[in-house]
């Protein structure tokens, strides 16, 4: 007896994909979905992270342009952003609305503000007297410190000085000192 194997012809190719095919594919699709999560998964803790030294930048460069242009300078906080002032001649804070470093910023949804403003909590309902942190034309600065966290417990602490001084540390929801 002999059994009869079908063969196919040299032009013709049975439908359907080989298991290496498979598993060539099924990697792909795992490089991809790790490299989607491991971003995202990264910019949520970078956000913050970018939020607290982009503050202090700009709150460097405030308090040097009020020393070299003269200026008196406020820093204003809302419960969703900040925008910088400026002191007219008649003893009012203005918004600074022609300039680009200067503008009014929205905070990113997921970040969180605590401030205190020498020593006291800043109270960021109170649209009288919205928390200030002032950059003043003789160098120096309110003395404050200011928390940026997320949900996560990720947070940057920024503290700044009466001598004009600014660090930044990082730190975790709740950690003390």
């Amino acid at each position: 007896h002999t059994v009869k194997v079908p063969m196919t012809s040299p032009g013709q190719r049975q439908a359907g994909f080989t298991l290496l095919e498979l598993l060539v594919v099924m990697l792909i699709i795992g490089i991809i979905i790790s490299f989607a999560s491991l971003s995202i998964g990264q910019n949520t803790s970078r956000v913050v992270q970018d939020e607290a030294e982009r503050l202090q930048g700009l709150l460097r460069m405030a308090s040097e342009e009020a020393v070299l242009q003269g200026r008196e300078l406020a820093l204003e906080f809302s419960r969703d952003g900040y925008r910088f002032l400026e002191l007219n001649s008649k003893g009012d804070w203005l918004p600074i609305e022609q300039d680009k470093l200067f503008r009014e910023r929205p905070l990113p949804p997921v970040v969180h503000l605590h401030l205190l403003v020498e020593g006291v909590v800043a109270n960021f309902d109170d649209k009288d007297h919205p928390p200030r942190i002032l950059a003043l034309s003789s160098g120096e600065l309110t003395s404050f410190e200011l928390e940026l966290s997320i949900d996560d417990g990720e947070s940057y602490q920024l503290q700044g000085q009466v001598d004009g001084k600014l660090q930044l540390t990082r730190g975790e929801v709740g950690d003390e000192g």
